[in-house]
């Protein structure tokens, strides 16, 4: 089997209390939160702190294969930077499409398959694992090909 199909890369928001696990092409694989993360982000920058792992991790994904090349980080970021440029400048923007856990403790707001924004409901900090689940269970919704997003409501 090939090394790569087993390879995980994580990361973290600014806090590390928030994490996202990602395949070696940014796919997502998992989400969540450590003890702590209550008082580093509380219930106003969970979802935030969640959807900052989640680019980390795939900013990780993105930029290995040109550090292990010899570019160094900053190069292979300013390139990643500049291909998100020309294809946002290449297209319209899809409607704003919203996926809810199923608990209904966090919300996605998606444009195509780029997640623009993330929020959550009213939380306490014994909803970790709730919270976590939830996060992972509408990333994961997002992933799945035609998902049944709901639309956001306009204004």
């Amino acid at each position: 089997m090939n090394a790569n199909i087993q390879k995980r890369l994580s990361g973290t928001d600014r806090t590390g209390t928030a994490y996202a696990v990602v395949d070696p092409v940014g796919r997502f694989v998992d989400i969540g939160l450590l003890p702590g993360w209550w008082s580093a982000l509380g219930p106003a920058r969970v979802a935030a702190g969640l959807l900052e792992a989640l680019e980390t991790a795939r900013m990780l994904a993105a930029t290995a294969p040109l550090v292990e090349r010899g570019e160094g980080f900053d190069t292979a970021r300013g390139r990643i930077a500049e291909a998100y440029r020309l294809i946002d400048e290449g297209r319209a923007q899809p409607a704003i499409r919203v996926i809810i856990g199923p608990r209904g403790l966090f919300r996605l707001h998606v444009r195509g398959g780029r997640v623009d924004s993330a929020e959550v409901g009213p939380l306490t900090s014994a909803d970790t694992d709730r919270l976590s689940a939830d996060a992972r269970d509408a990333l994961t919704e997002l992933a799945r090909p035609g998902c049944g997003a709901s639309l956001a409501p306009s204004g």
